[in-house]
């Protein structure tokens, strides 16, 4: 079989469908500096939550389960936030969106 047998349908990555306002654009990048903010902050508190767990498993000799919770859901969030930030998504997350993982 050779190339040509072949019908060939050469695709391409989706074109948007419409050029996006400038005033959306520019109210979209606020929001993603405010976003930029809270996901340091969240870092920090995932840090404190981290070492909270660390000491906890340390004396207690096991994990705790709000702790480890609270991580998961830290993650998502801050998934969120990330695929807002790189415009994977239009979706803003927490507190516009409910918290905890979305599945």
């Amino acid at each position: 079989m050779t190339h040509s047998d072949h019908s060939y349908d050469p695709r391409g990555l989706d074109e948007p469908d419409g050029a996006m306002e400038p005033r959306g654009v520019l109210l979209r990048g606020l929001w993603m500096v405010v976003f930029a903010i809270l996901l340091r902050f969240a870092g920090l508190v995932l840090g404190l939550a981290a070492l909270i767990q660390f000491f906890w498993m340390l004396i207690g000799k096991e994990k705790n389960p709000n702790i480890s919770g609270f991580g998961t859901e830290m993650a998502d969030w801050m998934s969120r936030v990330t695929r807002f930030q790189t415009g994977m998504s239009e979706d803003k997350p927490f507190p516009f969106d409910k918290w905890g993982p979305q599945r």
